[in-house]
């Protein structure tokens, strides 16, 4: 059985944005220094195009303002390759 993925994308306060993917039920990648707001909706699409592939449906996740705050070393995430590319 296909696991679910959900994505959310929070707003750093230096400009840049990190992308969040937590493939249930607790397994968390994290893709930090995204350029643009527009750039991160493409690794998200790119995401989601590579997961339904998969059968796994990608979900969008909206963050409260207060989550934006959470330590980004939490225990269980692992992070991504900022570099360029989808």
């Amino acid at each position: 059985m296909a696991r679910r993925v959900f994505c959310r994308i929070v707003d750093r306060p230096d400009g840049l944005f990190d992308v969040t993917a937590t493939i249930e039920p607790d397994k968390t990648f994290r893709r930090e220094g995204v350029a643009s707001l527009a750039e991160a909706e493409r690794w998200i699409d790119g995401l989601r195009t590579l997961m339904t592939a998969l059968g796994a449906p990608v979900l969008r996740v909206d963050v409260a303002e207060d989550e934006a705050a959470c330590d980004p070393a939490r225990t269980g995430i692992e992070r991504l390759d900022s570099g360029s590319g989808s």
